[in-house]
């Protein structure tokens, strides 16, 4: 349910709306339907759901609701005006050409009386419903968006904006072709009730670009289902790794020069494309480790291990040093045979080749692995990206500008400026989708996340306007006031974490930061008192401002994370000064702001979960962190909240440490919130 509104914000309400024009179609006149809307006879499951959004949509903005009828054969339709919606007869017999689309691109036209909202359709696989183009249901949003003013800014019932007007209409001339820029974000939805699943299930997803308009599935580590150790070691140790002279199924590390592994990842890839898929990634493990039998350690000169030894370091490091010019041809010569058998056997499908870890850089070997083979690059640098043009068909990416799992941990990850840079670099560079991984501090990263959404669309839009949109749709009156507030944290982050020009596209921020700078060094360098008291004052005055119990909602939930920031550092201060000298008094402050810090934690990990719905989107993400304690991903990341809650608020919250891990490649923070404090100094 989307809120009907009046605020007569010039941004959100085109002029369409506001006056009629001779020289329109009238869609809705004087809050009665002029029109009405035409769907095939047998209209598929989107299309009928686009219909269904033009019906609720348009009523809330003009009261009158839209009558739907369905083609028949050998019937005419019904006197103009008209909404065809989707691929009906009447779009076949004006010969409506959507040929110069791919993915889920759309076209509104008015031709004679009938208005047509028409895209491409190819959705649906065994598994997901919603994976796959849905062009007309991006034909019917755009028309809420651009000729009703509507916007969906957040998740849920609270998250969308619906300005009134008693008239509808579109222009006679209107011929409008829209081509996303991005054929998918994959991974992490924010507009997603499952962050984890395939995104574009909701309509605020489908809206902001979260979604998938290929059937893709992308993210590579193909080896563990098409050659699982639990099914296979027992009784074929050989499809495994040699390491340090026996085989071994643990890590699931597989011999690539083994010809039944190559036979049974083709047989895996046959089986996705077989469930309806219609690209499918190819990539070794995690973690990936070198079989050491003589037939593979004789395909090339890739020996991480012993550079290790010799030489110490990072991973990283030897990425971007030795790795270079020893790449694992094994691996490239397994994955393009597989991919020339799979290919041979299904003409137009794709394969999505993981260029990750020990396959980041290219093959010498190789000079092409061909035009249906995409790559998709987790290092998104300029060099990594020319040493794999040509090579390969395309490219998607994947990375952590977001990830709560990385340093920054709950923060503000990237400013808008860096965003917009990013999404326009990659698609420049011939990009066709991009993993992007928010978790969903929307309190804090609204403004970006709705950004985002809007550049993976269309890279060029106005920065400034979409966040001044953004703000004053969401905050009402309070809306300048919140642009100011969150001006203030991508300050703060440009000042203290810089990302250099070269390194826009990387994940410099959440992946290169010096050891030192933890993620609590992060809170303490980017919060001092004074920054914190401008916050403070900006949140008291959009709080005052806030005319609406809506935009006072969206408020409390930045008050929610803000307090999250000023609590955190607080006591980190406290603890500072306490290490610099543990006197009472000082023990005692301490004390003081963790006990404050944990009833700050007890207070969200309990709210109920009708209220989490309607204003808290991201609570399950933000909750996890809360109380990651330091385990293991699999199950304190991964594993959803609802299923972790029970076992969390019963063991009790006070003396976790949050965020998951505890080494540089994480972000979490023990000390003080593990200190015993039951003893008398």
């Amino acid at each position: 349910m989307m809120i009907r509104l009046t605020l007569a914000l010039l941004l959100l309400v085109p002029a369409s709306v506001a006056r009629a024009d001779p020289a329109t179609l009238p869609l809705v006149t004087d809050g009665r339907a002029a029109a009405v809307i035409v769907l095939p006879d047998s209209p598929d499951q989107w299309t009928e759901t686009a219909a269904t959004w033009l019906v609720q949509y348009t009523e809330s903005v003009s009261g009158a609701k839209m009558k739907v009828v369905r083609e028949k054969p050998g019937a005419h339709s019904p006197p103009g005006p008209r909404i065809s919606v989707g691929h009906t007869r009447l779009a076949a017999e004006a010969r409506i050409s959507l040929e110069e689309l791919k993915w889920d691109g759309c076209r509104l036209l008015v031709k004679d009386d009938t208005l047509f909202l028409i895209g491409r359709d190819d959705f649906g696989t065994a598994t997901h419903n919603w994976v796959g183009a849905r062009g007309t249901c991006r034909a019917v949003i755009r028309f809420l968006e651009n000729h009703c003013g509507v916007r969906w800014f957040l998740p849920g019932p609270q998250g969308g904006f619906v300005p009134t007007s008693s008239s509808i209409q579109v222009p006679r001339d209107l011929d409008d072709s829209f081509q996303p820029a991005l054929a998918y974000s994959d991974g992490r939805s924010v507009y997603d009730v499952n962050v984890f699943d395939n995104p574009g299930k909701s309509l605020e997803a489908q809206a902001n670009n979260f979604r998938k308009a290929v059937k893709a599935a992308p993210g590579g580590h193909t080896y563990y289902h098409a050659v699982p150790a639990d099914s296979y070691f027992e009784k074929h140790p050989d499809y495994f790794a040699l390491l340090d002279g026996r085989r071994t199924g643990a890590g699931n590390h597989l011999c690539t020069s083994h010809p039944d592994v190559q036979r049974l990842l083709v047989k895996q890839m046959q089986r996705r494309f077989d469930e309806g898929l219609d690209w499918v990634s190819l990539g070794q493990e995690d973690g990936y480790l070198r079989c050491q039998c003589e037939r593979c350690e004789s395909s090339d000169n890739y020996r991480f291990r012993d550079w290790l030894k010799k030489f110490g370091g990072r991973w990283e490091t030897y990425q971007r040093t030795a790795l270079r010019s020893t790449p694992p041809e094994r691996l490239f010569r397994l994955h393009k045979a597989v991919a020339d058998e799979v290919l041979a056997n299904n003409p137009g499908k794709k394969v999505m080749l993981m260029a990750y870890a020990p396959t980041a850089w290219p093959s010498h070997e190789i000079p092409s692995f061909g035009p249906d083979v995409i790559a998709e690059l987790m290092n998104l640098g300029t060099d990594y990206i020319e040493a794999w043009k040509g090579k390969v068909g395309g490219f998607t990416g994947f990375t952590y500008w977001f990830n709560t799992q990385c340093p920054m941990g709950l923060n503000v990850h990237v400013t808008p400026q860096e965003v917009a840079a990013r999404v326009r670099f990659l698609h420049q560079n011939g990009f066709l989708a991009v993993s992007f991984d928010p978790d969903g501090t929307w309190g804090l990263e609204g403004p970006v996340y709705y950004l985002l959404g809007r550049l993976m669309g269309d890279p060029s839009i106005d920065v400034d306007a979409t966040l001044r949109e953004y703000c004053h749709g969401v905050y009402g009156a309070a809306g300048e006031t919140m642009l100011s507030f969150f001006r203030v944290f991508h300050e703060r982050l440009r000042e203290i974490a810089p990302v250099a020009d070269e390194d826009i596209a990387i994940d410099a921020r959440n992946t290169r930061l010096p050891r030192w700078l933890t993620t609590s060094q992060m809170y303490l360098a980017m919060y001092p008192p004074a920054v914190l008291a401008n916050l403070e004052n900006l949140l008291a005055e959009a709080k005052r401002q806030a005319k609406t119990a809506r935009s006072r909602g969206w408020v409390r939930l930045s008050r929610d994370h803000f307090d999250f920031v000023r609590l955190l550092t607080e006591m980190l201060i406290a603890y500072r000064a306490w290490q610099v000298k543990e006197t009472p008094a000082n023990r005692a402050e301490l004390k003081m702001t963790v006990d404050a810090f944990d009833t700050y934690r007890e207070k969200i990990v309990n709210y109920d979960k009708d209220y989490t719905d309607a204003w808290f989107p991201g609570h399950g993400a933000f909750c996890k962190w809360l109380v990651g304690n330091l385990e293991h991903t699999d199950r304190s990341y991964y594993l959803p909240w609802e299923r972790r809650r029970e076992e969390v608020l019963e063991k009790g919250i006070r003396g976790r440490a949050m965020g998951y891990g505890d080494s540089y490649y994480y972000s979490f923070i023990k000390e003080p919130l593990t200190l015993d404090f039951s003893t008398e100094q």
